[in-house]
């Protein structure tokens, strides 16, 4: 397992709050399950947290239902993204850490928008996972 997921051990499995994200474009269901699995074997997942976008997040998010796993979701409205464009993703991401509080971040491949998830996720002293990277 790669390091950046082994810090996440602990001895009493404590309840993790887990965000996710990636390619808008990534269906591959296999390698999302495999990953967020991993996770399952060193930490107890609560809720996964995610943009509610194609790709990634769909995924993800069948897998939390299929884990029967809580889902917190923060979807970008079309009025948002008219209202302020591309700015709309990294204002999402910001609220994804404020008001979902991860514990820890999961970063498959993505474009500029998974790319500032994950500063932003480091400059908060979140830990980050890049389990294909």
């Amino acid at each position: 397992m790669a390091a950046g997921c082994a810090q996440w051990e602990a001895s009493e499995r404590l309840p993790m709050r887990l965000l996710v994200c990636g390619s808008l474009t990534c269906t591959d269901r296999h390698a999302v399950f495999h990953a967020l699995d991993l996770v399952l074997t060193r930490r107890r997942v609560d809720t996964l947290i995610h943009g509610a976008a194609a790709g990634v997040d769909t995924v993800a998010d069948q897998w939390a239902v299929a884990r029967e796993i809580q889902r917190q979701v923060f979807p970008v409205s079309p009025e948002q993204w008219a209202r302020v464009g591309l700015a709309a993703s990294p204002l999402r991401n910001t609220r994804m850490l404020l008001e979902g509080r991860p514990d820890g971040v999961v970063a498959f491949p993505g474009g500029p928008g998974t790319e500032d998830m994950v500063l932003q996720a480091r400059v908060a002293g979140i830990p980050v996972w890049r389990p294909y990277e």
